[in-house]
């Protein structure tokens, strides 16, 4: 019988049960299927599935529309687009994230503005991270808001990085994202190698409802595993960034002038005479924003001057339109991807020292505590006097001999003293601080890593923060009142499900989450309770994985973070759309510079890419980190190092490692003989037989096993290759039944030195 034929007498027997469905049993057997054809009929409904002509339901299939319906569709109605066939009242549009399918988890997400839907395996058709997908809600689960994946809009990337290996006679394709959650076999293997990094093009997605895997064949060698230049290359194209600039945007940047010309002055405060400085990474070529600082009798008065790049980016130029596209600068290890030209970002745009450069500057008069009495902003010409790195400004901070000259070293004190007033009228309002250092490479000759380190964050880093803050701020509050459409910066409450979740791990764990006044004050009060740096690196990332992500938007929704009512990104306008955005708004409703019009379905439409091509490049940068940091570690196998367990999932155990930056895989089965339990609610494993435990805080010895798609390990055989943090008999799994009965206990007090009777007590309430 051939597929079309199938397919038929499907919908015919379909359509006379309508709307009830039947099983595939059921469909096999009124079709009067045989052994050999029951294959077809399998085929088929996947097929089926996947056009969206048919629904499964707890096993049951049946017809996406009425019958009636099907066949009384006008012709006109048929030529309609199909991304508006497929879209109806009942579907809602989201993106697929299968990081719990990758971590062998059997169920997945579907990302919209509104809600995270919970999806079980079964109904996520053949989506695969980040593809645009349709999902039918259903109804509230004890999971949350849930759904079922009817249609795959829109695939994220057809062509994936990764490498080949051989299964038995078959060759099998392994992508690079771990997120990409299954194998693909490989139709056209070409030249390609294993050990080599390579372009599979998908050519078909399979279906997991009949058993087929996807299918692709190679169409790139990009190069040999392990190399960084290969590696990075690989997440470059895993993430379809943009590696050149369009001929027309090289071609329109190439005629701007390097330097400002008379006729730009003309309505500019000229500020060339007032003593200006910027701080920057030691690194950094596009500096984009500069500060001044002067002492009042009663206060202080800083300028933050950022380079108007909006002034060389009309709305309407192929520039503007490509850092639309773009949406920020990524940045990794040896390499940044620009969102606007070098000649730019690097050049025209940078205020480097002892060069005129247009800013728009922000003016603010601070009293003796640092609040703010008054302020304006304007467009302006700078001549940046000096150009200076974190460091310069750290040793100066630390009383070291340095060779700044007398009136920049007493700009810095003066803005050191302002900067502290800041911190503290910013932590009195609830800002809320997590100390999460980046990681930092070091290279040898030929471009490999060789040492890794942490990028604290110094006085000079929390000195720029505080400034930009207060520009931020300023022309956020004002573009709310002056212009009918702005962009947001807006980081929204928790959800107050996450933070009981939180309170639950951490009560565990012996943390008081005590409620304040307000949500801000109590998790910074649960911040500074933490003792040391070892409960920091722990729980920092469980407090702040309870918190939604900030985002960009048109909505006036305040930021939670920083506790502020209105607060957008204005001071990087060279790598970020939102700032270059918020400049033009500030042309054209607050200098009244500017004429462009500027709809609200643009800057909303601008706030969407912002917010996308963020997550892409935090992801981005994540990977290329996982990357270099499994590279590095695959010299170091067979070697001994110490570990913080610092989270869980049901399968392995996380453990950062306290000689490098690096953090590795404990897998279950390494823990030990007997069978263990996982304990969700205390992210920790049981034995029940023994009434040992994997927790939270453990130290551990161990070993690298194995560096593949992670770093891998083993426990040593030392006799204290696994301790608790506190050294006490742990409560069994009958004891912790009832967790949310126990006194929650004060860390801060419990270790505070030198009181013994509260530590005493402190480790018998754990």
């Amino acid at each position: 019988m051939k597929n079309n034929d199938i397919n038929d007498k499907i919908v015919g027997i379909l359509s006379s049960t309508y709307p009830k469905g039947l099983t595939y049993s059921e469909i096999c057997a009124q079709t009067g299927s045989t052994k050999k054809t029951k294959a077809s009929v399998s085929q088929s409904l996947a097929a089926m599935l996947l056009d969206g002509k048919l629904l499964k339901e707890r096993k049951r299939y049946r017809l996406s529309n009425p019958p009636q319906r099907q066949e009384t569709e006008a012709p006109a109605k048929a030529k309609t687009s199909q991304k508006q066939q497929q879209q109806s009242s009942a579907l809602i549009e989201g993106t697929f994230d299968a990081t719990s399918l990758a971590r062998d988890r059997s169920f997945a997400f579907v990302r919209t503005p509104e809600h995270d839907y919970f999806v079980d395996s079964e109904d996520t058709l053949n989506a695969y991270h980040n593809d645009k997908v349709l999902i039918e809600p259903r109804k509230r689960s004890r999971q949350g808001e849930s759904g079922v994946i009817r249609r795959i809009v829109e695939r994220a990337n057809e062509m994936l990085p990764g490498s080949v290996s051989k299964l038995q006679n078959r060759w099998i394709f392994v992508a690079s994202n771990p997120k990409i959650h299954s194998w693909f076999e490989i139709s056209d293997l070409g030249e390609a190698q294993p050990g080599q990094k390579v372009i599979l093009t998908v050519t078909n997605w399979g279906s997991p409802l009949s058993d087929k895997m996807p299918v692709g064949k190679i169409t790139e060698i990009l190069g040999e595993s392990g190399d960084p230049q290969v590696e990075l290359l690989a997440v470059i194209r895993e993430y379809q960034l943009p590696l050149e600039f369009p001929e027309e945007v090289i071609a329109e940047v190439s005629r701007l002038p390097e330097h400002p010309q008379k006729a730009d002055f003309t309505k500019r405060q000229d500020l060339r005479s007032l003593f200006t400085f910027t701080i920057d990474p030691a690194s950094a070529k596009d500096f984009d924003d500069a500060i001044s600082i002067k002492k009042l009798d009663k206060g202080y008065r800083l300028w933050v001057h950022i380079a108007d790049v909006a002034h060389y980016l009309p709305i309407d130029s192929a520039a503007f339109t490509e850092a639309a596209k773009r949406g920020n600068s990524f940045y990794f290890p040896k390499k940044v991807i620009p969102m606007i030209p070098e000649r730019l970002s690097n050049l025209i745009c940078s205020l480097r020292p002892n060069e005129d450069k247009l800013c728009m500057s922000v003016e603010t008069d601070f009293d003796s505590s640092g609040k703010v009495l008054k302020q304006r902003l304007y467009e302006s010409v700078i001549s940046s006097d000096a150009r200076l790195a974190y460091e310069d400004v750290d040793e100066l901070f630390a009383g070291k001999e340095t060779q700044l000259s007398p009136t920049l070293k007493t700009a810095l004190q003066e803005g050191r003293k302002l900067s502290a007033k800041l911190t503290k009228l910013a932590k009195d309002a609830g800002y809320i601080f997590f100390d999460l250092p980046d990681i930092e490479y070091e290279y040898d000759e030929d471009g490999f890593v060789h040492h890794l380190g942490l990028a604290e964050e110094t006085e000079s880093h929390k000195l720029i923060e505080n400034f930009m803050l207060v520009a931020n701020k300023y022309v956020a509050t004002e573009l709310s009142e002056r212009a009918p459409v702005t962009m947001y910066r807006i980081h929204e409450d928790p959800d107050s499900q996450k933070i009981e979740r939180m309170a639950n791990v951490l009560d565990f764990y012996g943390i008081s989450y005590i409620e304040q006044e307000n949500l801000n004050k109590s998790i910074q009060n649960l911040l500074y309770s933490l003792p040391n740096k070892d409960y920091h690196r722990v729980f920092d990332r469980i407090i702040l994985r309870s918190m939604k992500k900030a985002k960009y938007t048109t909505e006036h929704i305040r930021h939670f973070g920083l506790s502020l009512e209105d607060y957008t990104h204005f001071t990087s306008p060279i790598r970020r759309l939102c700032d270059l955005t918020i400049h033009h708004l500030c042309k054209r409703y607050i200098c009244k510079s500017s004429k462009e019009d500027i709809t609200k379905e643009q800057v909303k439409h601008w706030a969407s890419v912002a917010s996308e091509q963020e997550l892409q490049a935090d992801q981005s940068e994540r990977d290329i980190e996982r990357v270099y940091s499994a590279t590095f570690m695959k010299d170091r196998i067979g070697e001994e190092f110490t570990a913080l367990l610092v989270s869980t999932n049901s399968s392995s155990a996380f453990l950062r490692l306290n000689e490098m930056p690096v953090t590795a895989v404990l897998k279950k089965d390494q823990f030990g003989k007997g069978k263990w339990e996982y304990h969700d609610r205390e992210m920790r494993f049981v034995n029940p037989g023994n009434n040992r435990s994997f927790e939270l805080m453990d130290s551990l010895k161990v070993r690298i096993m194995e560096v593949s798609d992670d770093v891998y390990l083993e426990l040593t055989d030392a006799p204290d290759a696994h301790t608790h943090y506190h050294n006490i008999k742990r409560p069994t799994a009958q004891s912790t039944k009832s967790n949310k009965n126990r006194k929650r206990v004060d860390v801060r007090a419990a270790h505070k030195k030198g009181d013994k009777k509260t530590r005493n007590q402190s480790r018998k309430k754990k």
